[in-house]
């Protein structure tokens, strides 16, 4: 796959997801799909359609009001099938406090679809505004 359609295979994908679209979130990922979250995270890895959307609906509303996030995509860059993407990321965290931090997303696709989605972010930064 050409780094061009990768890239907009991804965008399709945080399009849906920042819209709520659920069911053109899950028509862009793989059956097999694995998120991974940095070591660090009490989340893991996860696998399959079906799982990685069920841990997206019930983590982020567990640890912020999903009404006030606001997601900055900084850049992408895409080369064959492998497409990395930096965002910063505000919202009101579910304890209360401001919550800030920047992502960098690496995601592989196949055949049209996302089959890899891995997660780096400051958890040290997380989890002192969010856990604490």
């Amino acid at each position: 796959m050409d780094g061009e359609t990768s890239k907009q295979v991804v965008l399709d994908y945080l399009k849906a997801r920042g819209s709520g679209d659920d069911v053109r979130s899950a028509e862009l990922l793989e059956d097999d799909v694995e998120w991974r979250t940095p070591e660090s995270s009490d989340i893991g890895q996860t696998r399959g359609r079906e799982a990685v959307l069920r841990m997206q609906a019930e983590v982020g509303p567990k640890y912020f009001d999903l009404s006030t996030m606001k997601v900055d995509l900084k850049w992408i860059i895409a080369e064959g099938d492998k497409v990395v993407v930096r965002n910063s990321s505000t919202a009101k965290a579910a304890n209360g406090r401001d919550y800030s931090n920047e992502y960098i997303w690496v995601y592989v696709v196949r055949d049209g679809r996302i089959a890899e989605i891995e997660e780096h972010v400051d958890t040290k930064r997380f989890s002192d505004i969010v856990l604490t």
